[in-house]
Parts: structure tokens; C-alpha cells; sequence
């Protein structure tokens, strides 16, 4: 299968093609509860279409604030990072839904992140950009999580 990945700039991406395959290859799941939904990256998703229709929503994204550009930090500062976020959205009126992605082969370590439905896409790679990092996921009415590269 061939990743659709958007980028900024596809000729001068500072970001490696192994962190890519890792962004890639993670398990996003939506939400804590035993009924959460996992996304995998250009992979349609029945129950995220039925969630997004639910919502009345068009498009979302999925924003982490740990591990700026990859570079991994104590869990204190991630937890900073991630209410630093939170905050974020609680001002901007944004109701982000806890999530967390992972690395099948728990190589990396598992990352809090949210789910933001109706966040537009221009808004969810500013918000990724001012958080340091070199994606986000994003999400538009077909359903399929897609990789978009911030650097």
C-alpha cells in the first residue's frame, strides 16, 4: 500500500523517512474507554465516518504535543506540554477528545495526543507547528486519516 502523505514542501522535508514509516505504522485511538476508536493512516475507518457524521462534523485532526520534533522529554514535560495543549483548546472553544498513538512494535513510546473535530485543516498545522511537531494527522469527510508534514 502507497502512503499519501501531504507535505509542506516535499523536496526539502527535514524529517526522516524512518519517522515517517513510524508515524506511519502507529495505531491512533481515539478516546480512553473501551469503545475508542483505532486509526491507522490512509485506512478507511467505518466507525470514525459514523463518529464525524454523528458529530455533524467534516473534517478533524489529531494534534499531539509530546516529544517536539521527535526529540523525547521527561514524562513531567511531555504532561506539561499535553495540558498546555488542553488549555489551548479549552480557550479556542475546540473539544478535543483525549487520545493516544503507539508504536505496534513498542519501540516508541506511547503518546497522548486529541482528537479534534471540526478543527480546519489550515488551523490544525498552524496549532502542530506552534507545538513542534513534524506531523499531524488529519482528517476530512472520507474518513481516511492521512499524514500531513508540518517541517
Amino acid at each position: 500500500m502507497r502512503t499519501n502523505i501531504d507535505r509542506k514542501n516535499p523536496i526539502s522535508s527535514t524529517i526522516s523517512g524512518l519517522l515517517i514509516a513510524n508515524y506511519t505504522h502507529a495505531d491512533y485511538r481515539i478516546g480512553t474507554a473501551a469503545d475508542c476508536i483505532t486509526l491507522r493512516i490512509d485506512q478507511y475507518s467505518e466507525p470514525l465516518a459514523q463518529f464525524l457524521a454523528t458529530c455533524n462534523q467534516s473534517c478533524a485532526a489529531i494534534i499531539s504535543a509530546y516529544n517536539p520534533y521527535s526529540q523525547l522529554l521527561s514524562d513531567e514535560e511531555n504532561a506539561a506540554a499535553h495540558e498546555s495543549l488542553r488549555h489551548f483548546l479549552t480557550c479556542h472553544a475546540y473539544q478535543g477528545i483525549e487520545s493516544v498513538h503507539t508504536d505496534p512494535a513498542g519501540v516508541w513510546p506511547a503518546e497522548k495526543s486529541f482528537f479534534i473535530p471540526g478543527i480546519d485543516i489550515p488551523s490544525a498545522q498552524s496549532l502542530g507547528q506552534q507545538f513542534s511537531q513534524n506531523a499531524i494527522v488529519r482528517i476530512e469527510r472520507d474518513a481516511i486519516p492521512r499524514l500531513l508534514l508540518l517541517r
